[in-house]
């Protein structure tokens, strides 16, 4: 129960940071990070409203958000799908707008070109720490897996469990080809000595999602002992 003293250390915070998200309702996270089971029970319990920023941390996200260029990007999505993923076969629009206005190619027919183009080829999927996270423990690490298809959904789902094994663990069947001694995601940490990676994931419901256009998943990732799962998951209820 949150007290009288959490309430003016929250109005605090929003004074010194101020941002256009409504947290009302929401308790700030806790001083060292949300923990394993905290993100777990979160997810199990369908109430990811409850894993929120800092105050801090929703106004330098939303600070970043301010410097893209909106006459280029529409959102943020296709700033992050262009400029920080830079996935292959994708046509940049910084790259195309002087070529669509010499020939006076409508900016609906542009737009719409922009948004389809990467949902028309192979699936992409880029792992990246988030580097505007909520706050987690020390000993988690947080990315976030962006990929042009929703790799949620059941047809996807062996592609998907199969990619994060790949960066957590790295390629532990002989007949797939050579091992992989340790993760391809240069961005995880090895795991400690007789330990290995566990990983756990989830969407984000519409409604809490800043970037709407990029289909992304929340991965979250510690050290456990060997004999644990690799993954766990749940469905939602």
């Amino acid at each position: 129960m949150p007290s009288a003293n959490d309430s003016t250390t929250t109005t605090v915070a929003t004074t010194l940071y101020p941002h256009h998200t409504d947290f009302t309702g929401r308790d700030p996270p806790p001083t060292d990070g949300y923990s394993w089971d905290q993100i777990t029970n979160a997810i199990k319990s369908n109430s990811l409203h409850g894993l929120r920023r800092t105050d801090k941390g929703q106004y330098e996200y939303e600070q970043w958000q301010d410097k893209i260029d909106r006459q280029t990007y529409k959102n943020v999505g296709e700033y992050i799908a262009f400029v920080i993923l830079q996935w292959p076969n994708l046509q940049d629009p910084a790259d195309t707008i002087e070529h669509v206005n010499n020939n006076n190619t409508t900016e609906s027919s542009r737009s719409k070109s922009k948004e389809e183009r990467y949902k028309m080829i192979e699936p992409r999927l880029t792992l990246r720490l988030n580097h505007y996270p909520f706050p987690v423990q020390q000993s988690i690490q947080y990315f976030v897996l962006w990929s042009t298809r929703d790799m949620s959904v059941l047809s996807e789902r062996t592609r998907l469990e199969t990619y994060l094994q790949l960066q957590f663990i790295g390629n532990q069947d002989p007949l797939a080809g050579p091992i992989v001694e340790k993760a391809l995601s240069p961005e995880v940490y090895p795991p400690a000595e007789g330990n290995k990676k566990q990983w756990i994931w989830f969407i984000n419901p519409i409604e809490l999602r800043s970037v709407a256009t990029v289909h992304h998943i929340h991965v979250f990732v510690r050290d456990v002992d060997l004999s644990e799962p690799n993954e766990i998951f749940f469905e939602r209820p």
